[in-house]
């Protein structure tokens, strides 16, 4: 039973969608589903998608001006924000001179990654042009050493933040933009505009990955386009549902029902019944300040982060690709059904697939081809680590570096440690879910095999949400006493 109909599965429905009244009909649903799903920048998107469907044949072309409108328009893509907040703690004023020193840092930002793809295309048997990404991680790690230790006062530690914060966001989008150069049919570099930061991204972690990716799913014909754009609406419609679901989940854990739907229910009679549980991160700050949080709340609020953080992922990942999809590119669904993994390594696919696969190219696969060849099982344990657990930490980071402008390098990295937890684990349980090899095929399962395998891996991930805490005010003892407080009555 299908719960939303596959509408691009209706021949007639696709014959329509190719017309010119069938294309704006998509357009004005998909623009009202975003809306409808909370988007903040449904007008913008809408209308990009709009003018991509109009000239189909120029979509990559069009896409690299639209991310350079949509760069222009929405300046939080590239941490001015961040920016400013260093500019005020030198007494710099937000003026002229700080929006000119922005622009020549980020236009010079993008003219020394030009150089550095020239070098890795051109010299392929030095270190850059073998390990390229590594050398640019790296880079960006030893400038944030130096920004969190050097003594640097005024304009010269502006510039030097400022390109950290550029480089942040855009860091792995350069890293994938790296690995299409060294492809069989790379993007001109000026091509490369359009994957960097598209108007459909919402994150650091490139969903879509790059542009080599993008030239492999990018629709041919009107009938494919067609019904990809039925597909995007057809997962709108799902991503709704999943909302409404979120909504009345929260409203009954947490309480606090909005005022429409309390008025709503009021008028038919019906009461919300409201537990009233803490959030996680208000219970382990309760913890921290010496207040055990009762148990059954406990429980409620581990339960509702793991089952609110999966919705959350599931309803944000997606709805990018639904634009994605939108603008004539079919890639993969950011998170599907991961609920119905019996493998802790299928659960960590199913979830967050973009940031996985990132991981995988730029970690796994590059430890798995270098080290430990003979040694099988060594290798695979190696590989998995440097992706689940350094590469997980080194993206998270390098992701915060606010965290070394407010305490300096030596905090950052101690205060660190409840992260370090979490991905040493994660590495780990990946691993030796790995090392079991293959399985019988879920389908073929017994019922209750099945069930208590899911179970088992739902558990688990669940419980590893009590340390999947990047931040810097509270430490591992903290979580582990909360953790421990969810196994005893006293």
């Amino acid at each position: 039973m299908q719960i939303v109909p596959q509408l691009d599965r209706y021949p007639r429905l696709v014959a329509l969608a190719q017309t010119d009244f069938g294309k704006l009909a998509a357009l004005a649903v998909f623009g009202l589903l975003l809306w409808l799903n909370g988007n903040p920048v449904f007008v913008g998107v809408t209308l990009t998608v709009g003018v991509i469907g109009l000239f189909p044949q120029h979509r990559r072309l069009l896409l690299a001006l639209a991310s350079v409108c949509w760069l222009l328009s929405y300046s939080g893509r590239v941490g001015l924000g961040f920016i400013k907040q260093v500019a005020a703690g030198e007494g710099i004023q937000t003026g002229s001179a700080l929006l000119c020193a922005c622009v020549l840092v980020f236009v010079g930002m993008f003219c020394a990654l030009g150089l550095f793809l020239r070098i890795v295309e051109q010299r392929p048997r030095n270190l850059v042009g073998q390990r390229p990404v590594l050398v640019m991680v790296g880079s960006f790690l030893c400038l944030l050493m130096a920004a969190g230790t050097a003594p640097l006062r005024g304009w010269p530690k502006l510039a030097l933040w400022s390109l950290l914060a550029f480089a942040c966001q855009y860091l792995w989008l350069f890293a994938y933009a790296i690995a299409d150069c060294t492809s069989k049919a790379p993007d001109p570099y000026p091509g490369n505009f359009g994957t960097f930061f598209p108007f459909w991204m919402g994150s650091a972690t490139p969903i879509g990955k790059g542009a080599a990716f993008l030239r492999k799913v990018e629709v041919r014909t009107p009938n494919e386009l067609a019904a990809l754009q039925l597909n995007a609406i057809k997962q709108l419609i799902w991503l709704l549902a999943l909302n409404v679901v979120l909504g009345g989940i929260r409203a009954v854990v947490y309480g606090g029902a909005p005022a429409g739907v309390r008025a709503c229910c009021e008028a038919l009679g019906f009461h919300i019944p409201a537990l009233l549980a803490p959030t996680l991160e208000a219970a382990l700050d309760q913890t921290a300040a010496g207040i055990r949080v009762p148990l059954h709340l406990a429980w409620a609020s581990v339960l509702m982060h793991f089952v609110e953080k999966t919705l959350v992922i599931t309803i944000w990942g997606n709805t990018i690709v639904a634009c994605c999809r939108m603008a004539g590119f079919n890639i993969l669904r950011n998170t599907y059904r991961p609920f119905y993994a019996t493998t802790l390594t299928e659960f960590w696919n199913r979830f967050y697939f973009y940031f996985k696969e990132l991981l995988a190219e730029f970690f796994f696969f590059p430890a798995y081809i270098r080290y430990f060849k003979k040694y099988r099982k060594l290798r695979l344990i190696a590989a998995t680590i440097a992706a689940a657990t350094f590469g997980n930490m080194i993206y998270h980071f390098c992701l915060e570096i606010g965290y070394v402008l407010d305490l300096g390098l030596a905090k950052a990295v101690t205060g660190f440690q409840v992260y370090t937890c979490y991905a040493l684990i994660l590495g780990v349980a990946i691993s030796i879910s790995q090392l079991r090899g293959k399985r019988v095929p879920p389908a073929s399962m017994p019922f209750y095999r099945r069930a208590l395998a899911v179970a088992g891996v739902l558990a688990f991930y669940c419980l590893l949400e009590v340390f999947d805490y990047d931040g810097r005010s509270r430490s591992l003892g903290t979580h582990l006493v909360f953790f421990r407080n969810l196994f005893t009555l006293s």
